[in-house]
């Protein structure tokens, strides 16, 4: 009988990812979408039902294996990216680090949403023949206090904390409109353009 492939065990860690956005607290609230390719680095991308100018895009990175360190055990993730398709974006890109249990099928507690520019300074990495080898490690004990634990959730709270992000952008984003040029927009036909911020 043959083994999981890693193909088959990156699609359904995705899937998953997928799920938790889709099932997580508030339900059915993100409305989730899987790019046709993958040229993006982007798994997952997330917006917020009808709301559909403001997404997040996720890459999703999981093990099956946790590895020891004293106590406690550990998720380590090793990846690689050319230094061109390194995406920065303090936003709306992530990373989403979790510990898929082939036991139980699902990710356990806890995993890590972070943002990708928290990433790439703060994991471990090294520029290796035109490639930056990224490591991801983290403590699954919840007591740790490690550099990951501001952005550890258990799985049922990913959706909300895209959903708080999400919001929390749309708030900064919105253009406040003065009295009068509320009163023009309500006419058919009508456009508004306004300065840039």
């Amino acid at each position: 009988m043959s083994r999981l492939s890693d193909v088959q065990f990156s699609r359904f860690a995705e899937m998953e990812a997928a799920k938790l956005l889709t099932f997580g607290r508030p339900r059915g609230v993100l409305e989730v979408m899987v790019p046709m390719t993958d040229d993006e680095r982007r798994d997952l991308e997330a917006h917020i039902k009808e709301h559909f100018r403001l997404s997040a895009a996720l890459q999703v990175k999981a093990s099956y294996v946790l590895y020891r360190l004293g106590r406690a055990p550990r998720l380590q993730k090793s990846f690689v990216v050319r230094p061109e398709r390194l995406i920065e974006d303090p936003f709306f890109f992530f990373y989403f680090f979790g510990f898929m249990d082939l036991e139980t099928m699902a990710y356990r507690a806890p995993v890590f949403l972070v943002p990708s520019h928290i990433v790439h300074k703060e994991a471990v990495h090294e520029l290796r023949g035109g490639l930056i080898h990224f490591n991801f490690v983290a403590s699954m004990d919840p007591a740790s206090k490690d550099r990951w634990r501001p952005y550890a959730c258990d799985p049922s709270e990913v959706a909300g904390r895209v959903v708080k992000f999400l919001r929390a952008q749309e708030r900064r984003r919105r253009v406040p409109l003065g009295r009068s040029a509320g009163s023009i927009i309500v006419e058919p036909g009508t456009i508004l353009a306004t300065r840039a911020a």
